[in-house]
Order: C-alpha cells, then sequence, then structure tokens
C-alpha cells in the first residue's frame, strides 16, 4: 500500500503525525502497523526475555508496562529496544486504572516520556491529570486510553468518551471496559464497526473475554495478549490471541 502524507500536530515545537485508519494499515510518521494487530504485553523481571519470545510467538507489537518493571523502568525499555524490532509502546499505568505506579503524578509522566526515546507510541489515560503535559513533550504517537474493571458507560456514554478521546489528541483510542451483558458485547461491536477512527476495544472479565478476539473482526485496531501472568482480567495468552486471529481472519490476512 501506497503511504501518503499524514496530518500532522504541533507539539511543542515537534511535529507529531495522526494516526488513521486505512483498509487494514496505519499509518505514521516512519510506522505502519497492519491491523488488527495482537500486542504482547511485557511486565516483570522478564521483560527482555519475553521481548524476544513474543516476536518468536507472532506478536505484531510489544508493550512495555513501566509500572510493573522491577528497579529502573528505563533501564528495562531500552534493553526491550535492543531485543526487539518489533514496535513498541511504553506505558506507566496509573494506579486508578490497574496500574501498580504509587509514585506523584508529575513523576509518572516525567518517566513515562523519557521512556518515550525508546519507544514507537506512549500510552496515556484519558483521565490523568498529567495527560496533557505528556502530550507536550512527547513526539511519538499516541494511545488515549480509558479502563473500567467493574463495569461500563451506556452505549452512548461509551461513544461520547470515544469523541472525547479523540478530541484529546489521541492517534489511537483504546477502551478496556467490562460488560456486564451479552447485549452490552453486541453493543461495544457496534461501536468497533461504526468507528472510522482507529480504536481499540478490549473487553475484560469472563464476560467481555471474547472481545478480545471478536473485536478485531469489526475493526478494532490493536488487541492485547500476556506473556506469563495477566495484566487485566479475562486476558488472553498472545500465543492463543495469535492463533485466534489467524482462524477467524484467515482469508483477510
Amino acid at each position: 500500500m501506497v503511504k501518503t502524507a499524514e496530518p500532522e500536530l504541533d507539539c511543542g515545537g515537534e511535529k507529531r503525525s495522526v494516526g488513521r485508519r486505512s483498509d487494514r494499515s496505519l499509518l505514521f510518521d516512519g510506522l505502519k502497523i497492519e491491523a488488527p494487530a495482537v500486542v504482547a504485553v511485557l511486565r516483570g523481571p522478564a521483560a527482555e526475555r519475553d521481548a524476544s519470545a513474543a516476536e518468536g510467538l507472532g506478536a505484531d507489537l510489544v508493550e512495555v508496562r513501566l509500572d510493573l518493571v522491577p528497579g529502573d523502568p528505563i533501564g528495562v525499555i531500552r534493553k526491550v529496544r535492543e531485543a526487539t524490532q518489533l514496535p513498541i509502546i511504553a506505558t506507566n499505568r496509573m494506579a486508578e486504572e490497574g496500574g501498580a505506579f504509587r509514585g506523584g503524578e508529575s513523576e509518572r509522566i516525567k518517566i513515562l516520556a523519557e521512556a518515550s526515546a525508546w519507544a514507537d507510541l506512549v500510552d496515556v489515560e484519558l483521565q490523568a491529570e498529567g495527560r496533557d503535559r505528556l502530550i507536550d513533550m512527547v513526539g511519538r504517537p499516541l494511545i488515549i486510553s480509558y479502563h473500567d474493571f467493574e463495569g461500563m458507560p451506556s452505549l452512548e456514554g461509551t461513544r461520547s468518551m470515544v469523541a472525547e478521546i479523540f478530541d484529546a489528541g489521541a492517534d489511537i483510542a483504546k477502551l478496556a471496559l467490562t460488560p456486564a451483558t451479552l447485549e452490552d458485547c453486541l453493543g461495544l461491536l457496534k461501536l468497533v464497526l461504526e468507528t472510522e477512527r482507529p480504536l481499540s476495544l478490549m473487553g475484560m472479565g469472563d464476560l467481555g473475554k471474547h472481545l478480545r478476539a471478536v473485536a478485531p473482526v469489526y475493526g478494532s485496531v490493536l488487541t492485547y495478549g500476556h506473556m506469563g501472568t495477566a495484566t487485566a482480567p479475562g486476558q488472553i495468552p498472545v500465543k492463543a490471541l495469535k492463533e485466534l486471529l489467524d482462524a477467524l481472519l484467515a482469508e483477510g490476512r
């Protein structure tokens, strides 16, 4: 597919390209991701080793959970950068949305901004106090995310949240929600189907688990799997997730 010029945002003097979905490709300045893509979540002392293993399992990207690695998180992401050619998402998840970071918000944002030097994309929460400050600090494509481990807004509320995420400057919107009924799941699939800009949707809990494999069929651009220990309820191992997607999308991939 021919790569055409993308629109840009001015971020603190740096130019940051705005992601857009074109067929099954996400195009950024110097970065092309074939969607739907499987993201391997890296955590703990095995992050560097798991980065290489994820590549072997067919993952398309890796996410370094800076809040879930021991010691120096910047040192860890540097080692992951050396260990894999896959695009890297840097995430330093705040405690209010399921993360393990326990320092102050300024420190959390500082670490995430520093880590972006070794990453290809950066994830920050919609509701983060330091969100806009981070956006001004980094020159990477942005995933702006929202996580609800207990439920989900109404469908209309979820639709409004997606609009708010893109208005905030997201290149990719990420929602990880916990549906209470199968009707909730159907509503979320409809939302994915109607959203023209890049949206990543994950269902959490037993009822939402299948959305991790099914939502990409409807247009969800990223789906996250674990290497070893899950980082969210209902998360599927990378190997199994990759196999499920290959089976569901065999003719389209």
